[in-house]
Formats: C-alpha cells, sequence, structure tokens
C-alpha cells in the first residue's frame, strides 16, 4: 500500500464542534488522486463556505442530509439545491457555495482533471457546468457506493474501500496524455506564457483545445486564468499588496487583477483577504495542499 500522510484537524468546542480526517492514496493513485478527507462537524448555526476555483476535481459523498450547493458567478442570487449521496465538481472558473445546517457528515475526495478522466473514463467536459452524480458515470457500482462508505465504522476502512474501488479502474483505461499533462505543468509553473506552453506540445491550437477539452473539462486559456488566480490567491492571503500581486502574476494593473478576482471569486481582493483571516494556503480550510480552495463566509 505504500506509506500514507494523515491530517487531523478539531475546530474549538466554544463555536461547536468538528473533525477532520485526511489521506494520501497509495502511491499508484497518486498521480490521480490527491487526497480523501473524512469530515463530521456539529455547529449549533448554519455556516456558508464559498469554494473557489482550483483547476482540481472533487467528488463528495454525503453521509447525512442538510447540506445544499450552489455553483454561480453571483453571491447574491446563488440558487442553493440539495447535494446528492455522491457527487463530482470538475474543474470551473466561477466559484460554488456549499451551505449546511449546522451538521455535516461525509468523505471528499480531490483529483486531478486527468486522473479524473482516466478513473471515470469519460470526457471531462460533462464536469464542466453543473455537478455530476456518481451513479451517472460509475453505474451501479457508483450508486452504492455511498452507503457501502457510510455502513464502516472507521474513516481508514473508508479510504480502504475507495483505494480498492479506485484501485480496480487503473487498467480501465489508458495513461493521461503527456502533451496535456506537460501543458499543465508548463501553466501551473508559468501563468503568462500560453503561447508557449501550447508551443511545446506540438500540436495545433484547435488540437490542443479539444485535448483539454476531453482531458481537463476547460480550455487550455480557462485553465491558465484558473492557475494565476491561484497564484494571485497565494500572495494576496499571504499579505502582498494587491499591486504588487498584479505585477508579479502578469494582470495589466491592479484594477485588472481585482476584475479577473470579483469575477472567479465572487470577491473583490480587500473582501477575500478579510474573510481569509490571513490562513496560508493548504490550511484547514482548503481542501489540498498549495492552494487556497475555500474562504468562511458566516458562522
Amino acid at each position: 500500500m505504500g506509506s500514507v500522510d494523515v491530517f487531523e484537524a478539531r475546530t474549538a468546542p466554544a463555536s461547536g464542534g468538528g473533525s477532520a480526517r485526511r489521506r494520501r492514496p497509495p502511491a499508484a493513485l497518486r498521480p490521480m488522486i490527491i487526497n480523501y478527507t473524512g469530515f463530521h462537524t456539529e455547529f449549533t448555526a448554519p455556516r456558508r463556505r464559498l469554494e473557489l476555483p482550483t483547476g482540481c476535481v472533487t467528488l463528495v459523498f454525503t453521509f447525512s442530509d442538510g447540506l445544499w450547493v450552489s455553483r454561480t458567478e453571483d453571491l447574491g442570487t446563488a440558487r442553493l439545491r440539495p447535494a446528492a449521496q455522491a457527487m463530482i465538481s470538475g474543474p470551473r472558473t466561477v466559484p460554488a457555495i456549499g451551505v449546511h445546517a449546522g451538521v455535516v457528515h461525509g468523505l471528499e475526495v480531490n483529483m486531478t482533471p486527468q486522473g479524473c478522466h482516466r478513473l471515470f473514463g469519460i470526457p471531462m467536459w460533462h464536469f464542466e457546468d453543473a455537478h455530476v452524480d456518481l451513479a451517472d458515470v460509475l453505474g451501479p457500482q457508483g450508486r452504492f457506493l455511498t452507503e457501502r462508505l457510510q455502513s464502516l465504522p472507521t474513516w481508514t476502512e473508508r479510504f480502504a474501500l475507495l483505494d480498492g474501488v479506485f484501485g480496480a479502474r487503473l487498467d480501465d483505461n489508458p495513461s493521461p496524455a503527456s502533451e496535456v499533462s506537460g501543458a499543465l505543468s508548463g501553466l501551473w509553473a508559468n501563468t503568462r506564457s500560453l503561447s508557449r506552453v501550447s508551443a511545446a506540445t506540438g500540436w495545433s491550437a484547435r488540437t490542443l483545445r479539444s485535448r483539454f477539452r476531453e482531458h481537463v473539462g476547460l480550455s487550455p486559456k480557462a485553465v491558465a486564468r484558473v492557475f494565476r488566480l491561484q497564484h494571485a490567491l497565494r500572495m494576496l492571503a499571504g499579505g502582498t499588496a494587491a499591486a504588487h500581486v498584479a505585477a508579479a502574476c502578469g494582470y495589466h494593473d491592479q484594477a485588472h487583477l481585482s476584475r479577473e478576482v470579483k469575477s472567479m471569486t465572487g470577491l473583490p481582493p480587500s473582501r477575500f483577504v478579510l474573510l481569509r483571516g490571513g490562513l496560508a494556503p493548504g490550511s484547514a480550510l482548503d481542501r489540498m495542499p498549495g492552494r487556497v480552495s475555500s474562504v468562511m463566509l458566516s458562522g
């Protein structure tokens, strides 16, 4: 199975209670799956989380009712709907909102887009515009997977079940295209040079867009926007002044940075910084290491 990394966080009793159990998958699955997180929280008041674009895929299993989700460009007009027992949210350029009444129990799996494509074997554009029910991509196995997970007594056993389910699918579909993997790495490392990254694949712009839609779910330009946003949010969360962030991340000016942050997160930079409260990227609030994935809107 290989070594695993475990993270556990507990909230302050004065504001309610909760815990999260986080673990990386076995080595064979790590190119596809970033981590598993089991969560069980009990608060006395509803809580609203803003989920930011990260370029990754999140699969959520819900073991209790009372969780509502929305995907929107305007936080003021978000229309919430009850979460399915298992749902997948693909890469996106707009925020999502999750709301629960105080008690929420479930498990999430964070994946790379190419990992999701390989494990489920369907084009990633299926996940672009809405949450997708797991039964639609795994059939009967997906339909009963939530119940199987919920019936197990420990997070260790639940994570092991997912290791087995996903590990058994490794041979069902081919490995990701190296050109797409290289382009993604290049875009993450250099948010200013989309044309250079595209040229390195040896593909035409049309072919690159088609492959990205299939393997990632977003166009190369949209992926570059998300990665640049992530770099900007990391710097803003770390206390860097907005003018310096704009220059370092390749925005035309501070106004351009502000428009992009507001468009993609629903928040102006100053409000984002206030709500993050100084938390570093990859904190207990975030879904994965090195990225800024979440902001608590209330609680």
